[in-house]
């Protein structure tokens, strides 16, 4: 048995600030006489640079390597590693999983790798949608008890429905719908239609955004509605809990 855990690097140019950007993702593995760790940082640092034109490159790249560094030949909890890093540069909660071998544990790695930072991946690394959608459904499927995938929601009236990407349901059978909202000029037309369903019929409905998308997110915060929630994608699997 081999256990990963794991959490993401994240840059938040005001500490106070909701929006963020995954810089890198930290993992340890352990198992039976075997330990190492990983960090792998964003590939394309430019998508970094653009979202904050204050940093200074070089400072930046200096500071992640040696990040690197000092977690490859670290040799502890991780938690007490990624406690010291609390400003600007901030890890998530960490996560753990379970992997009967090692090559499923390192499968894990570099899927996780994909999905988290995946707006800086070179084209022939990122994940296709459809790669993602798999990787969200094997996630939830070990977090709650019965998943359905494409679930058509029904309102009151029959013909009103609406169609979420995922349908789940936990050991007390609460359901719990998702809904990814990629960034396009009819997401907050989705949105809008999504919410109002749920608000309408009393449904908890999560959004699963992407990164840069905040005037989506503070309409979607600013509905003050307990079953209606707004999360992005690399939070529904690093730091949420």
């Amino acid at each position: 048995m081999f256990k990963v855990k794991y959490a993401s690097l994240n840059y938040y140019p005001d500490v106070f600030l909701i929006s963020n950007i995954a810089v890198a993702v930290a993992f340890q593995v352990e198992g039976e006489s075997y330990y190492k760790n990983y960090f792998n940082i964003m590939p394309k640092k430019k998508k970094l640079y653009t979202f904050d034109d204050e940093l200074d490159p070089l400072f930046t790249n200096m500071m992640l390597n040696a990040i690197k560094e000092n977690i490859l030949n670290y040799h502890g909890e991780l938690s007490k590693f990624t406690f010291h890093y609390v400003n600007n540069f901030k890890f998530d909660n960490i996560s753990t999983k379970l992997f009967s071998t090692l090559a499923e544990a390192e499968k894990f790695i570099e899927d996780t790798t994909r999905y988290v930072l995946y707006p800086s991946m070179s084209d022939d690394k990122k994940m296709t949608d459809k790669e993602k959608k798999k990787y969200i459904d094997a996630y939830l499927r070990k977090t709650y008890e019965e998943v359905n995938k494409s679930y058509v929601i029904r309102g009151e009236n029959k013909k009103d429905r609406i169609r979420v990407d995922f349908m789940v349901n936990d050991v007390n059978g609460r359901a719990q719908s998702f809904k990814i909202i990629n960034k396009s000029n009819q997401a907050m037309h989705t949105i809008r239609s999504l919410a109002l369903h749920a608000i309408m019929n009393k449904e908890k409905l999560t959004f699963i955004l992407e990164e840069d998308m905040e005037s989506e997110r503070d309409y979607i915060m600013s509905l003050n509605q307990e079953n209606i929630k707004v999360i992005e994608r690399k939070d529904l699997i690093i730091g949420i809990r």
